[in-house]
């Protein structure tokens, strides 16, 4: 019988085998496996009684939508003046690949007549990209809107999956602990120079005339940092108390435990300032 990191390890080979396609390959870097995402997909399907046949195919199928899903982020909105015909091809290449990757998920789970979870995953897809528009436009006007869209984005394909099979509390720990990660990401991005659209709608919300953090001043952009440290504590307390109601010792609690040591670092100075 396999132990957990080894299962891991297999199942997301099982994804990268899908996932490859020769030409695409060629071309393109391999698409990248959210580990958390696919940790958490596994702890909740390994509640379930079902064949591990089963689980294993609605697992690798909400990873490939999520993949699908994340290869179109990548594709960039316009063509520049004068660009290379290399990067068009790429651009266009991404689309494509964007597209195999879901059509390998619709396949795996109609070759097992998984027509709930097919409604359920689509409907997650929905959502998720409505909310993304959303944060693109920036039509968000509040910084619990801007939460909860985050929130729909990165964990909607597993919490309408918890949904589905009433398992409540991993749809609270996805939400939450999905949620502190893209914080996170997007609070390192601010700091390194990086776009980052979170951080952008804070400062149209919190300067109303000013959605671009590159014409802050310095003192504003500490607010900002401050403000987005406030966000990040609340999901770490969210995620803490969702996490209380794993087993000690699972894996999972331990990758939990981590993220919150990391991002708690991240977060000490707003703690400090008070």
């Amino acid at each position: 019988m396999l132990n957990i990191n080894n299962l891991l390890t297999k199942l997301k080979g099982m994804i990268e085998s899908k996932a490859n396609h020769p030409y695409l390959a060629e071309f393109l870097d391999k698409p990248i496996i959210d580990e958390d995402k696919l940790l958490l997909l596994w702890g909740l399907f390994n509640e379930l009684d079902m064949p591990e046949e089963d689980k294993n195919s609605s697992i690798l199928s909400a990873m490939l939508m999520q993949v699908a899903l994340d290869t179109h982020e990548n594709v960039t909105n316009s063509v520049e003046s004068g660009e290379s015909g290399k990067v068009l091809r790429t651009r266009q290449l991404t689309v494509l690949a964007g597209d195999f990757y879901s059509g390998l998920y619709y396949q795996i789970l109609a070759d097992v007549e998984n027509l709930p979870l097919i409604r359920i995953l689509a409907s997650a897809t929905k959502d998720m990209n409505e909310h993304k528009i959303s944060l693109y436009q920036k039509t968000i006007d509040e910084t619990s809107g801007l939460l909860h869209s985050l929130g729909v984005i990165e964990s909607s394909l597993i919490y309408k999956t918890a949904d589905l099979y009433k398992l409540p509390h991993w749809m609270e720990l996805s939400r939450s602990l999905l949620l502190l990660n893209r914080l996170q990401s997007e609070k390192d991005r601010f700091l390194t120079g990086g776009k980052s659209l979170a951080m952008e709608i804070l400062a149209k919300i919190s300067f109303s005339n000013k959605d671009k953090y590159s014409e802050l001043s310095k003192e504003q952009r500490n607010f900002l940092l401050n403000k987005m440290d406030h966000c990040i504590i609340y999901a770490q307390k969210s995620a803490k108390q969702a996490a209380d109601k794993l087993s000690p010792a699972s894996l999972l609690k331990k990758r939990v435990s981590a993220i919150l040591e990391q991002t708690a670092v991240a977060a000490s100075s707003f703690v400090e300032e008070g």
